[in-house]
């Protein structure tokens, strides 16, 4: 905690002399009173009295109008300040979120500094940063199992029940465990935190149809404000840019925090997302048509039958127990349980292992349906002793604590019609009118069950005023198992050692500068065209940069530059598929790395104006030089910006963004030719603007309009099957908060 005091003291005209004052101060908590009085025969005078007020860093952001975080734990568990931490990290505040209308974890990465959001088809998206996917998430804090193959719908959270998102880009493994080197991304739940009664209701839709309300109500549950609740209810549906697709959600999500003791607080709360998708894509719209040229479909084409969907539920269960031994030490146990199912129903379009179309005919060689429930069920617990401790004249920082998580995949395929399906004879008159097929029978294809345990513990270690080192450690055992499409499953890593180093040195109380390493393990579930498991990936980190901060933190930068290495690193093996199977054959590249560099800028550049800019730009290749993971920009910038026109029209907030990336490719063989070759997406520019007004203190509009110059362009991951980006789409909302 650090203390500011804000004083306010009102003198008489008439001259008081310090030497004839005798002060004394009265503590009294968060404010001190200091009374003055004369002790000479002189009239006494009394002078008002001075407010002490304690600020103590917060990690809420929600009600702040802030782009910033005074502190965040997400990158080693200890509570810093983003110029302390010696690792590249941004927050997506509780403002940004709404002033950039994200309403789902999708459309948050989408404008997150250096992070790239990839569309697979209809309802699976990938993430990636510095080269590589992302595969680790938390909530809470606590690692968290999002199966993205079997679309589960959780790229699709709500953020309604989020009070800012947490990205710390590079390794992670201090706090996360086995995951790749591209970024962790860590969801922070909303709390029951209010002492009076607070209502939002906020009511949106967009060009295409699609539509929807929400509420956000809290108040304290017994009149001393110990106990308070929080209810926060979303429902979202309607149509979107292709063609008879439609998505929807809808969203129950309730918690409840309960002062048990003076230094105790328990919270526990729930959360229901039904995510609805009906006529979904299932891998994209055919790459190449029959005389060998590239596809190029309008925006609004879609491939799916009217019967597809792709619809899925999430339920979590959570429970928090957060007890103060006294300033210095602290025990935090968190507890999730999570239900996740999704029984899509399918169409995928292919000839030949490729998708041809006759230009002229419009020919379909073939069609591919699929229909499956899955089934994941996650316990996720973790707990942390944090404190402070002196030694050696100074006070450092220490946390310990062990988690485990164990997750449980269960999936069953219905039996297509042994004689496929009938060749659709026109796909430019494609109306999704094609029968469902008759299913088959229910066998289970794969019950997968995967655990992870560890024990870890940092420092930071003040060794001068402006040096620090943190010092870190995680000893995790691994465990997958069970059958998974015929093969069995049966990789286990015992005792697996991840050290983290980095040190921290404060040119001034503005700038510093930072270095860290931190080690690379990743078990993989890729096949190779053996249909064998390819060996975990393995690798080291190392990052170096600037970080810098204006006097109250509300304005920060940071400059990064790193390097990764690594090996086994999984890269598709030219499109091809495990023989019996309809899964993708993957190869490992040896000696993988990935150097560049991130700049970012956030926070409040004036009193009118807050903006947030980050810019990319790495190379990644395997030992021979050759270029891997393609189907990811190597250079980004990210711009987002809001001003405040008080001013010239009261009430008036007008803002806007530039989100640029490069070209990016597949590696792709022809059908016609069977010659490989590039098949990718130019320059992506994509403007944004926004505006908002307040008509009073509790009622409020507000417009965003997307991909202002209707730019097209292909925003899949890979290119053997098309999909492509949201053309120009305007958004509106009102909300009303008493």
């Amino acid at each position: 905690m650090h203390l500011s005091a804000i004083a306010s003291l009102a003198v008489s005209s008439s001259i008081i002399h310090a030497e004839t004052l005798d002060q004394t101060a009265t503590d009294n908590g968060n404010s001190i009173e200091i009374n003055r009085a004369d002790n000479a025969a002189e009239p006494s005078t009394t002078l008002p009295t001075i407010v002490v007020t304690a600020d103590t860093p917060t990690q809420i952001t929600e009600n702040t109008d802030s782009y910033t975080i005074p502190v965040a734990s997400s990158a080693t568990g200890l509570t810093l300040s983003a110029k302390e931490t010696p690792q590249a990290t941004s927050v997506v505040t509780n403002q940004q979120i709404k002033d950039q209308n994200s309403n789902t974890l999708i459309d948050v990465l989408k404008r997150a500094p250096g992070i790239q959001v990839g569309s697979i088809d209809g309802a699976r998206s990938g993430f990636s940063a510095r080269g590589f996917g992302i595969t680790g998430f938390q909530i809470d804090g606590l690692n968290t199992d999002f199966v993205q193959q079997a679309a589960m719908g959780e790229y699709s959270v709500n953020t309604a029940m989020f009070d800012h998102v947490e990205i710390v880009r590079g390794a992670t493994g201090l706090m996360s465990g086995s995951g790749d080197p591209s970024a962790n991304v860590n969801l922070i739940r909303k709390r029951a935190d209010s002492n009076v009664p607070a209502t939002e209701l906020s009511a949106n839709i967009n060009r295409y149809g699609n539509y929807g309300v929400s509420v956000d109500h809290s108040q304290p549950l017994v009149e001393s404000g110990a106990i308070r609740g929080r209810v926060v209810a979303s429902y979202q549906d309607g149509d979107t840019f292709i063609d008879r697709q439609e998505l929807g959600q809808n969203l129950l999500y309730a918690t409840v925090d309960a002062d048990v003791s003076d230094n105790t607080t328990v919270s526990v709360g729930a959360s229901r997302q039904h995510n609805k998708s009906k006529s979904t894509m299932w891998g994209g719209l055919p790459s190449y048509l029959s005389d060998g040229s590239k596809a190029d479909w309008d925006t609004s084409k879609n491939g799916s039958a009217d019967w597809a969907n792709w619809d899925s539920d999430n339920v979590y269960y959570f429970a928090d127990i957060n007890h103060d031994f006294n300033e210095d030490w602290n025990l935090t146990t968190n507890a999730s349980y999570n239900e996740s199912e999704s029984s899509p129903k399918l169409l995928y379009m292919y000839a030949n292992g490729s998708q041809v179309i006759d230009p002229n005919v419009g020919l379909v060689y073939n069609l591919n349906p699929f229909h499956a429930d899955t089934e994941r069920k996650q316990i996720n617990v973790k707990t942390k002793l944090t404190g402070n401790f002196d030694a050696l004249g100074r006070t450092h920082q220490l946390i310990v604590g062990g988690s485990y998580n164990k997750s449980e995949l269960d999936t069953f395929t219905y039996k297509a019609p042994p004689d496929g399906l009938l060749p659709v004879s026109d796909f430019s008159d494609w109306d999704g009118s094609y029968p469902e097929p008759v299913w088959g029978e229910k066998t289970q294809s794969s019950d997968v069950t995967i655990k992870e345990k560890a024990i870890f513990a940092a420092t930071q270690l003040k060794l001068t005023d402006p040096l620090s080192v943190i010092l870190g450690t995680r000893v995790s055992d691994y465990e997958r198992s069970g059958v998974q499409y015929g093969s069995n499953v049966d990789t286990k890593s015992d005792h697996i050692w991840t050290p983290y180093a980095g040190i921290t040195y404060d040119i001034n109380n503005n700038h510093s500068v930072y270095t860290s390493y931190s080690d690379i393990f990743k078990p993989q579930s890729r096949r190779d065209i053996n249909g064998r498991y390819l060996d975990p990936i393995e690798g080291k980190n190392y990052e170096i940069g600037l970080k810098s901060e204006s006097d109250n933190g509300a304005l920060q930068s940071q400059v990064s530059i790193f390097r990764i290495e690594q090996d086994n690193l999984a890269q598709l093996d030219g499109g091809q598929k495990i023989p019996g199977t309809i899964e993708d054959a993957y190869v490992g590249a040896e000696g993988a790395n990935s150097q560049g560099v991130e700049v970012e800028v956030t926070g409040q550049f004036s009193d009118k104006l807050k903006a947030t800019i980050g810019y990319t730009h790495f190379n990644a290749e395997d030992k021979d030089g050759k270029a891997i993971n393609t189907g990811y920009a190597d250079t980004t910038l990210n711009l987002f910006a809001t001003y405040n026109l008080d001013h010239v029209i009261p009430n008036l907030t007008v803002g806007g963004g530039i989100d640029w990336s490069n070209g990016y490719y597949g590696i792709v063989t022809n059908p016609v030719t069977g010659q490989s070759e590039k098949y990718g997406q130019d320059d992506v520019t994509l403007a944004s603007i926004m505006a908002k007004y307040a008509f009073n203190d509790n009622l409020e509009a507000q417009v965003n309009v997307n991909n202002l110059f209707n730019q097209k362009y292909l925003a899949g991951e890979n290119f053997f099957g098309l999909t492509y980006g949201e053309p120009i789409n305007v958004v509106g909302r009102l909300t009303y908060r008493f």
